[in-house]
């Protein structure tokens, strides 16, 4: 291919390669500060779980031809080898000329995200039958016929509905308590769609509410990772006046969603009647365009947390014609996904303490305990999805998930069994666990000296480079299990219970799902005493939202959930700062145990 140099006043034009084809866009510096920014600005998805500060080294491009500047900034995370082979950082590459660069494969649009739940666990749906009316031409209206008589508020879909009742021998007709559902001129099936948007993943369910059955499921990889790996980072940005694009990113991502759920189950957008919508406070404030103004700054006063219901045209590309409902949150740190987790378990129910954690880059716990309800959250960071690691990664094909340590060697398994591209959560901890059994890794964090200063070498990826594990990895590591093993002890120890008093500990989320338990026992993670008492419960924030749409007393038990729940705040806790420090070292307990 032959590359031209931009001419004198010319724009510098950027000619992408990816495995989904060539686009070339223009690189403007009076608009885009970087590359990065200007393939943001254009829709080209880059993973910049740093948020482009050039700490992550994870938006790596390769130059195919022209020339493209090293910024000294580029040294920790692009090693000489990485720049003689022509790879550089989006987010501190600035084109002067005319150049083509390629996109390396990630794996992340295959990310492997859990979606799955207990769905016996919810029990019995909502009662929707079809009614079958024959209307009359009379005094009364359309309206008044099928709500039995009386006068009603009515929208304008329901209307539209009943309005060609003249043309129709029979109508069919579904209430969902009392309000109704959804005009037919033939029964059939009816519909509704759960979304989890996590901070790194959004999942979606198509659910059959007549037969409370899972029709379709559909998940992806979160791009607002492109503006940072958490919510912090995503907070910031969108105060900087990146909120629109942090907004139109995740909706179209949900739209196409959820018309490939609704295409791959072969069924008309009439079909689906509801949607509900769970996330923490931020994805949803980003999701339905609120200021984050006040969510990062003391006291962190969120816009909304209560129960919102918008148009599906108001969020949403697509002609489905139905409400959308966002389930309601605790704080501006335990989210609807919280709330959702809680009502999916019922653990507020019950006569004995349990304790829900979704471990994840937010860290959030619940503490049911003598029928109240403490919530917290921790701020682990992007350690246990891959995060700030040099060879980190999300749980996609190829990411090794599982490592031993045999004869003086690593033996790893990926996910997929796919050759290795690099080491997620479960397969970090696993590692240090390894390493601090066989005397390469001392409590304290440090490498034995033995070690290289590479690191632990675990594998080959496919082009031959050697995936070693690091110094700063151990650092990242202890920073993210610190956070929550210190929240678990700070929030038993403030509700004045001891862990023996603990029943029951739901763990839900992907990093929890792929874990070695014995591994996070071993570091430290998870207190021993806990150990026994672990359920995987899956996508619990998934599952909530499914119970939502199915049962028909969903909104007033969230409610009540909500009204029950108090946050206890981590940071302003003198013990919690306290014993964090002691608990950066891998020990496999805490001062007292508990």
């Amino acid at each position: 291919m032959t590359q031209n140099n931009a001419s004198a006043g010319s724009l510098p034009l950027v000619t992408i390669l990816s495995d989904t084809g060539e686009q070339r866009i223009p690189f403007d510096a009076a608009q885009h500060t970087n590359l990065l920014d200007a393939l943001r600005f254009e829709g080209v998805y880059l993973p910049a779980i740093c948020g482009g500060r050039g700490t992550c080294g994870k938006c790596r491009v390769k130059v195919v031809s022209g020339n493209l500047d090293v910024p000294a900034a580029s040294g920790a995370c692009l090693s000489e080898a990485d720049i003689n082979a022509a790879f550089r950082l989006a987010c501190n590459a600035v084109p002067r000329e005319d150049i083509t660069i390629l996109i390396p494969e990630t794996g992340e649009q295959s990310f492997h995200t859990v979606n799955s739940f207990d769905l016996e666990s919810i029990g019995p749906q909502a009662d929707l039958k079809a009614e079958e009316l024959i209307p009359e031409r009379n005094a009364l209206s359309f309206a008044r016929q099928l709500d039995g008589g009386k006068p009603g508020r009515l929208s304008l879909k329901e209307l539209t509905a009943i309005s060609q009742c003249a043309d129709m021998a029979a109508v069919y007709l579904y209430r969902d308590r009392g309000t109704i559902l959804s005009v037919r001129d033939k029964p059939g099936n009816l519909y509704g769609i759960a979304i989890d948007i996590g901070t790194t993943t959004i999942a979606l369910v198509l659910v059959d509410l007549l037969w409370g059955l899972i029709a379709g499921r559909v998940s992806m990889v979160n791009k607002q990772r492109e503006f940072g790996a958490d919510v912090i980072s995503r907070i910031q940005r969108a105060n900087k006046g990146d909120l629109p694009q942090l907004t139109k990113s995740v909706r179209q991502q949900i739209s196409r969603g959820i018309g490939e759920l609704c295409r791959d189950a072969g069924i008309a957008s009439a079909g689906v009647c509801k949607i509900a919508v769970a996330a923490n406070t931020t994805m949803l404030h980003l999701l339905l365009g609120l200021s984050c103004n006040t969510l990062g700054q003391f006291p962190f006063t969120p816009v909304t947390l209560d129960f919102v219901t918008c148009a599906f045209p108001e969020l949403f590309e697509g002609n489905l014609s139905c409400d959308v409902t966002i389930l309601p949150g605790i704080s501006t740190y335990v989210g609807a996904d919280i709330t959702a987790g809680i009502y999916f378990t019922e653990m507020h129910k019950s006569a004995e303490p349990s304790l829900l954690m979704d471990i994840g880059t937010n860290g959030e716990m619940a503490l049911a305990f003598a029928g109240k309800l403490l919530c917290a959250a921790t701020a682990a960071g992007p350690a246990f999805e891959g995060g700030n690691m040099q060879w980190g990664t999300g749980s996609v094909p190829g990411a090794i998930s599982q490592v031993s340590y045999r004869e003086g060697l690593f033996e790893v398994k990926t996910i997929a069994d796919r050759p290795p591209v690099g080491i997620c959560g479960s397969g970090v901890v696993d590692t240090v666990w390894a390493g601090l059994q066989n005397g390469l890794i001392h409590e304290s964090g440090r490498f034995d000296k033995a070690v290289p200063p590479s690191g632990l070498f675990l594998a080959k990826n496919p082009e031959g480079e050697d995936i070693c594990f690091g110094q700063k990895d151990i650092r990242e590591l202890q920073l993210a299990k610190s956070a929550i093993c210190s929240g678990i002890d700070a929030i038993v120890r403030h509700a004045g219970l001891a862990y023996d008093d603990i029943r029951n500990v739901y763990i839900a989320g992907g990093f929890g799902y792929n874990l070695n338990f014995e591994s996070g026992a071993g570091i430290g993670l998870i207190p021993p005493p806990l150990q026994p008492k672990i359920t995987l419960i899956g996508n619990s924030a998934l599952g909530g939202t499914v119970k939502y749409l199915l049962r028909g007393d969903s909104a007033e038990e969230m409610n009540a959930i909500t009204a029950l729940a108090s946050e206890y705040s981590l940071p302003e806790d003198r013990y919690f700062n306290k014993i964090f420090i002691g608990n950066l070292n891998f020990a496999a307990g805490h001062e007292d145990d508990r």
